[in-house]
């Protein structure tokens, strides 16, 4: 009983799904910013599981007058800036919603020393 507690403990452990990014390990090579809502930045690798619509794949997008936005924002300047890498996700069923041939940005992380 006790070895089949532990084989069901170590199927289930291993059955886990592992978090997967739609781009990981890429520095940002630019960043535009246009009127009042339309951000998105040029990524050194391709997205990949974003949307039909996303036909500039190494860009990803987002609305920069929110407050995730203005995050977003914060953290791609500073992964420029400090030549750091960025990985993370896009919504895979729509584009940015003022850049309508990126992915739009769903998640982001700033990975410095690598």
């Amino acid at each position: 009983m006790k070895n089949l507690f532990i084989a069901l403990a170590l199927a289930t452990l291993s059955a886990a799904p592992a978090y997967a990014y739609d781009f990981s390990g890429c520095q940002v090579t630019e960043i535009v910013l246009a009127g009042e809502n339309n951000a998105h930045a040029r990524l050194s690798c391709d997205v990949i599981n974003a949307p039909a619509c996303a036909t500039a794949k190494n860009y990803i997008g987002f609305d920069k007058s929110t407050t995730g936005g203005k995050q977003y924002l914060a953290m791609l300047m500073m992964a420029h800036a400090m030549n750091g890498k960025v990985q993370g996700t896009v919504d895979r069923s729509v584009c940015a919603p003022y850049q309508g041939n990126a992915a739009l940005l769903a998640h982001i992380r700033v990975v410095l020393n690598q």
